[in-house]
């Protein structure tokens, strides 16, 4: 179901801090330029710098979400689609109310229409025009920084583990998280590790001999000379000791299993 599909969940506060910035100069930009529900008849000499302030609403609204969010992750440990939407309402809700008492006191300088019709009749208007936009472009941001900073385990994808492989060279890691690898191959001096991301399954070449990468990761299981699957992504095991071949979730191509380690993997998946 859609709505327990994880969502990518940024710990980096460097990157929520561009987001919120993001967001407050964007409301800012409309409220000053394009100057809607008659913010035209304002006159003021600090008009702008009034205005302004509708994007500092937002971005300290976003700061405040984010804690709260924090909060949640930490006592639960989980952020799927579910979570990212109900908190951005959330959000959304936070700034509405803001703005209404920041725009009644502060602009409109009046304690009148501080009534229960009128804000509901706020609520509606803004949350249908500025805040399903704004909701739309934070979801959006905070998708791009996940996937961008994936590399740099600044995310948090709940009950998945981000490992580094390393290479026989010093500086050739590759980052990823675990679930994600389906099988590592060898060649010669080199390893494959076929694996999934955002844009598909793609395969990384490091200078490696398997035994080297089997050390840092026992999960993994070894079926032949040449491979190591991910026990998590099998579908079935076919053959025999003699003609043995195990098929991975999302592979079309079985991989071979030597008659030493078919045994061993038939008791495991049994």
């Amino acid at each position: 179901m859609f709505f327990n599909t994880p969502f990518p969940f940024i710990r980096s506060f460097r990157s929520q801090f561009l987001i919120g910035l993001t967001l407050g100069f964007f409301i800012g930009f409309l409220v000053i330029f394009l100057e809607p529900m008659g913010a035209n008849n304002y006159s003021n000499p600090y008009k702008n710098l009034y205005f302004a302030g509708y994007g500092g609403i937002v971005f300290f609204s976003y700061l405040l979400f984010v804690s709260l969010s924090n909060v949640y992750m930490y006592f639960l440990n989980v952020w799927k689609w579910l979570e990212e939407l109900l908190f951005s309402f959330l959000f959304i809700s936070i700034v509405i109310i803001v703005t209404f008492f920041y725009t009644e006191l502060l602009i409109n300088k009046s304690t009148e229409r501080l009534q229960l019709d009128w804000f509901l009749w706020w609520y509606q208007n803004m949350f249908l025009g500025f805040g399903v936009l704004t909701s739309i472009l934070m979801i959006l941001l905070r998708r791009y920084y996940g996937i961008k900073t994936l590399s740099k385990k600044e995310i948090i994808l709940p009950n998945k583990k981000v490992i580094g492989i390393k290479g026989t060279l010093k500086k050739d890691v590759f980052k990823c998280i675990l679930e994600d690898v389906f099988f590592i191959k060898s060649e010669d001096n080199y390893v494959f590790i076929i694996h999934m991301t955002p844009d598909g399954i793609k395969e990384k070449m490091l200078r490696s001999t398997l035994k080297h990468i089997h050390e840092q990761l026992p999960e993994l299981l070894k079926v032949h000379r040449s491979f190591l699957i991910n026990p998590k992504h099998i579908k079935e095991l076919k053959g025999n000791a003699q003609n043995g071949k195990v098929y991975l979730k999302g592979i079309e191509r079985p991989i071979s299993v030597s008659k030493t380690y078919f045994e061993s993997l038939q008791k495991t998946l049994s």
